[in-house]
Formats: C-alpha cells, structure tokens, sequence
C-alpha cells in the first residue's frame, strides 16, 4: 500500500554506534535481516539463453539463479545434495545440466538429481526424487529479478505498494540496454551507504557541483511498506505519478519542453529495503544494490541503462575515478583527485561515506539531532525502524 511516509516530529537516531562497526551485529544482520530478504539478482535481459545462470548471496546463503527450458527463470540453493559443496561460479551458460565438480552428481535445470557415478555400489536404492537441489523463491517486477533463499516467500507481500507508483521503465521489453557493471569497493558499512541514499538534507551541499541547488524543501518521500521513494520538485511543480514518465526520458534533453518550458520532476531514487537502490535520469535509469562484506566493508554494483542507440549516455567503468583494471572495481586509494574535483557525484558519495566510517571508529562519535521533514533526514529512522524490526530488536526508548 502506498502511504505517507512515517515522519517523527522528532526524528532520531535508533541504531547504536555497534550496529556500524561491529562484526558481531554484521553477523546478526546476516543471520536474521538478510536470510530473510529478498536480494537483487539482475535483469532478465542477464538470462537470455536455456541454461544461463547467475549465482550470488543472500545472508550467509549460496544461491543460483538458471533459466530453463523455455525460458522460465527458477531460483536454488548452490550446494550440492551429496557433501553440500558449492555448484556453480560467478554466471555463464550451461549445456542442460548442472555438474557438481566435487563427485559429479548431476542435476537437471530444473533442479531433480539426474545422474550419480556409481549409484549402483555406492548408494543403492537411493532415492533421487528426494535429492533435487534445494529450491529459493524468485520474482520480477519490471524486468528486475529477485531471489529469497525460502523457498515459500511472498514476493506481493515484499513489493507491497511499489506497483502503484509509477515506474520509469520495464527492464524487460527492450527499450533499454545496459551499460558496464560498474562495482565500487567501498570501505564502509552498507547501512551508512544506504542512509546516506535516503538523506534528502546533504543533496545541495555535498553535490552542490554536480546536482546542482537540490534543498530539503523542494525534497519529497512516500513509503510502500518498508521501501521509499524520493523525488525533488525544485526545478518545477509536482505532478502524480511519479517521477518523470518515459515519454520524458526518451525526449532526454527535451524534457523541459515537453511541459511548456518547465520540468515537472527534476529527480528520483526508489530504495528498496533493504540494500536496492533505482534511480531514473533523463537518459535513462541506474539499478545498483549493496552487497554487505564485513562491518566496514561493502560492494556497490551499479548498472546504467539507456535508450538503445544511445550507448553514450553509458558511464564506462574504465572512466570512473579509482577504476582498477586488475580487479575490476572502484577503490578510493585509486583516486587521482579529489571527490570533491572529479564532476561525480557517486565519488563523492563514496568519500563521504568513508569518511563516516573512519569516525565511526571512534568511540567519541555519537548522531546529534537529525532534520526535521519529509525532505531531510527522516527517512534515516523510517529506514532503521526496518532494519530493527527485520532484526527482531526493539526500537529504543
């Protein structure tokens, strides 16, 4: 259900000082929050082919993603059913089965336990039927592909009111295409990248070269169960639905004439809780999610998508400042200017976040009071109100 957003008269901050660099409350999120999430596996577009496969994690789960037969996306455990070793890396393309490389017990694509070496001596009258692999539970909206490691999760239930607002784009039907992965290793917690997303008062003072004049004022939120959204109206009036609508972005540059010589919606950023994070543009749209590594430590992978023939709207990896061909990510030791003097604002978001980090480390850091309204800084206790309730932990007095 769409709703207003709960905003505290008197917002605070809920999390402890703990829930940022401890290893021990990383490892209770994974444990609770994150083995009971539903992650971001990709686009449909990434399983274009019978037997193409996608793994990743979710919590302390090992998941596949493979397109069967047909073209039906299904959703497993990566782990063998014989000795539990892990099946499959990275992504690619399979010939119709799945080959545990440990004992090569073999499995279909649709997960049945297809072919044991030496079945006869070795496990006789083994029942195969019992041994398929391990389902998840998987689901698209729009061309992005989901997976929960419960196999009965409730996808609905997780999207609630996300289906009624309006969506830039459907991922699934062609109009765009992807640029580079790009993946950010940054040295911070994946909850002070996220809360740094949903704070509408740093816009116009951290980005105030590369986003322009972006004031908590013109700054607005409405929630969808535990997922938000935020757009700026400060470079023109409102208009419902929300954000721009496709017609807008295919005009890319042609957006103000399209509403009489004024934009209507000048940004966007869906979050969705807990790590995922959609931004349209003008020229398209950024799907990016969080990976959580350690307490201090987490992945961005950022995608952008763009009208087909327009491949220059495209951030290349290889452009990004700190870029490391060796490893293929983005790390700030790699900079070669300052964030404030590299015209990007995903830099500075990455600097700034690192730098919260550092002084997280010090025992003296304490949140002194947070901005009030939609616009501000609200959305950070809206955020960690979830974060709490996923863990099982009481809000604070």
């Amino acid at each position: 259900m769409r709703t207003t957003p709960h905003l505290s008269e008197d917002p605070r901050q809920l999390l402890p000082r703990e829930a940022y660099v401890s290893q021990d409350w990383f490892d209770r999120e994974q444990a609770t929050l994150f083995a009971d999430s539903w992650t971001y596996a990709g686009s449909v577009k990434d399983w274009s082919r019978d037997g193409a496969y996608v793994t990743l994690t979710a919590g302390p789960y090992r998941l596949v993603v493979v397109r069967q037969r047909g073209g039906t996306l299904a959703a497993y455990h990566n782990i063998c059913r014989h000795r539990g070793t892990e099946l499959l890396e990275g992504h690619g393309v399979l010939k119709g089965t799945i080959v545990c490389p440990y004992h090569r017990w073999t499995y279909g694509l649709d997960g049945s336990l297809r072919g044991v070496p030496n079945e006869g001596e070795c496990f006789p009258g083994l029942d195969r039927a019992a041994l398929g692999l391990k389902p998840a539970s998987i689901g698209i909206f729009k061309g992005l592909v989901f997976v929960h490691p419960q196999p009965d999760a409730d996808f609905t239930a997780w999207l609630d009111g996300v289906p009624d607002m309006a969506w830039p784009y459907d991922l699934g039907d062609g109009t765009l295409e992807a640029g580079d992965e790009i993946i950010y290793d940054m040295a911070c917690n994946w909850k002070v990248f996220f809360e740094n997303a949903v704070d509408g008062y740093h816009l116009a003072y951290l980005h105030e070269n590369t986003l322009g004049p972006v004031f908590p004022d013109a700054n607005h939120w409405e929630a969808a169960g535990q997922h938000l959204v935020w757009y700026s109206t400060e470079r023109g009036g409102f208009r419902d639905p929300l954000p721009m609508m496709v017609e807008d972005y295919l005009k890319a540059e042609g957006v103000a004439e399209a509403d009489g010589g004024r934009s209507t919606v000048y940004g966007g950023v869906y979050m969705l809780f807990p790590t995922i994070i959609v931004t349209p543009s003008p020229y398209g749209m950024a799907v990016s999610h969080l990976v959580p590594v350690a307490a201090d430590r987490t992945l961005l992978k950022a995608r952008n998508w763009a009208p087909k023939g327009s491949s220059g709207r495209y951030q290349r990896a290889e452009d990004v400042p700190g870029y490391d061909p060796a490893t293929g990510t983005v790390r700030s030791a790699l900079w070669q200017v300052h964030p404030l003097e590299s015209h990007d604002f995903q830099t500075e978001d990455v600097w700034v976040c690192e730098k919260m980090q550092r002084a997280l480390a010090s025992p003296a850091h304490e949140v002194g009071p947070l901005a009030r309204g939609a616009g501000a800084e609200a959305p950070l206790m809206f955020f960690q109100e979830h974060v709490l309730a996923a863990m099982g932990r009481a809000q604070p007095a």
